[in-house]
């Protein structure tokens, strides 16, 4: 499974997924390619996508890179449900064997 991330909107294998943004006091998220891989998160108390180089992907301000549905006033409102298809999407491809990989475009 390919992820990417364009326009602050994260994709997987080109099918849009939600919107994204940086989070964890980050001002952007750096481009280039991570490996990501599902994993606990004694942090944040659950099992959560790991871009390995990059950081956590959830649907929390304290992940490096939130999930949200929509986009609020100051930007994306986390989405639990986006997380959860996510990570659903993950462990199909987990359990396949495959490797998953995100690339973050340029703004």
């Amino acid at each position: 499974m390919n992820l990417s991330i364009r326009d602050n909107t994260i994709y997987a294998d080109n099918l849009k997924l939600c919107f994204c943004e940086a989070g964890n006091g980050r001002p952007n998220l750096p481009t280039g390619r991570y490996e990501v891989t599902t994993q606990f998160s004694h942090v944040h108390g659950r099992i959560l996508p790991d871009a390995i180089g990059l950081g956590w992907i959830g649907a929390a301000p304290e992940c490096d890179i939130v999930l949200g549905g929509v986009r609020g006033r100051n930007g994306v409102i986390p989405s639990p449900s986006a997380l959860g298809r996510l990570l659903a999407m993950l462990e199909v491809s987990e359990d396949l064997g495959k490797t998953i990989m995100l690339e973050v475009a340029p703004c």
